[in-house]
């Protein structure tokens, strides 16, 4: 078979699999996989934040693995189909149709397993329906003002005029962001580095956001102690990523709470947080990062995960985030502040 395919006893530990899926997870050597389970094999991050240290399956982020819910699944009645997405720990993700199928030999179960790929088929549909929502309400606001002009004094003309040319600036910025993507996914995007100023680059972030419908209702402050430092990165892409973390913690607020953004700079390091009040259901957390995965609808879960992809994979950064019912939830991202880097601009 030209997919990967592997094989698990009763442990859900892998006996078997063929060269595609040896080639998949980087294994040379196939007696290094035999007797790991799934996850093991696969290297993904839930086995390594398992606590406690029991492997795949024993971590609370596997509580919603659909891979080994298919395998159990399949184990119990015989077959099981579903999609699974896995965050790897060498920094990538994979998202699979996942196949698993019992069959009984000399008196033991076995579960065959097989993978589809299709990271490339949502990544574009996702993509694509998140990009073609957010430009959609922006060009129904250039529409709705441009309407009305006709019925108003010139000072009242000159209000709409403006709110026009700002709507025009962000579906111009959202087409970029669109093309970033496509670029960060498919590894020809190169940064172009520039010094910044922290602080006023935050504070230009929470200008746009403030236009954005989702600060609607809500209040969106920047900490009064904030620091301020240069900082050599990537104007558009750093954008990106504040711009998406500030706009989610605005979605995830209720009416009438505050979201504080702030940044700091320690031992060469320049560090943006967002905070906001609300806390992140445990079955969330663990998928916050996925590829894919939001609580907002389908076409819409590319949000953190491009935030991380852009700050981990092209700004040289980190990206974390805290949930607790006492203090809410705060995104915290840190990059060095003069990386280096070969294509740096002034």
């Amino acid at each position: 078979m030209n997919v990967p395919v592997f094989v698990l006893n009763r442990y859900r530990q892998v006996v078997h699999a063929n060269e595609p899926f040896y080639a998949l997870i980087g294994v040379d050597d196939p007696q290094s996989v035999q007797g790991l389970r799934q996850g093991e094999a696969f290297g993904c991050i839930g086995v390594q934040l398992a606590k406690p240290t029991g492997g795949c399956g024993t971590g609370s982020a596997c509580r919603t693995c659909e891979a080994i819910r298919a395998v159990l699944n399949a184990q119990a009645h015989g077959k099981d189909e579903r999609q699974c997405a896995f965050r790897l720990t060498r920094g990538n993700a994979m998202n699979a149709q996942f196949r698993a199928t019992r069959v009984d030999i000399g008196g033991e179960i076995f579960v065959i397993c097989a993978l589809v790929d299709i990271r490339d088929s949502l990544w574009q549909r996702d993509v694509q329906t998140s990009f073609l929502h957010d430009i959609l309400n922006i060009a129904g606001a250039i529409q709705t003002s441009s309407e009305a002009l006709p019925q108003f004094n010139g000072a009242q003309q000159k209000d709409y005029i403006n709110l026009i040319q700002s709507a025009c600036d962000t579906l111009v910025n959202e087409i970029k962001s669109y093309r970033i993507m496509l670029q960060a996914e498919d590894g020809s995007l190169q940064p172009e580095v520039h010094t910044v100023r922290s602080l006023g680059f935050l504070q230009s972030m929470v200008q746009i956001v403030n236009g954005h419908r989702a600060g609607q209702d809500r209040s969106l402050v920047i900490a009064p102690d904030s620091e301020d430092a240069n900082l050599d990165t990537d104007r558009g892409l750093l954008s990106r990523v504040l711009v998406n973390l500030i706009k989610n913690a605005l979605e995830a607020s209720d009416p009438g709470m505050t979201v504080t953004a702030r940044t700091d700079v320690k031992d060469g390091w320049v560090t943006f947080s967002v905070h906001n009040m609300t806390v992140i259901p445990e079955q969330v957390a663990h998928r916050i990062f996925a590829r894919f995965f939001s609580t907002k609808g389908s076409g819409r879960g590319i949000g953190t995960y491009s935030a991380r992809l852009l700050t981990e994979q092209y700004l040289g950064g980190s990206i974390a985030f805290t949930t607790e019912p006492d203090a809410g939830t705060t995104f915290t991202v840190s990059y060095p502040a003069r990386p280096a880097a070969a294509n740096r601009s002034v």
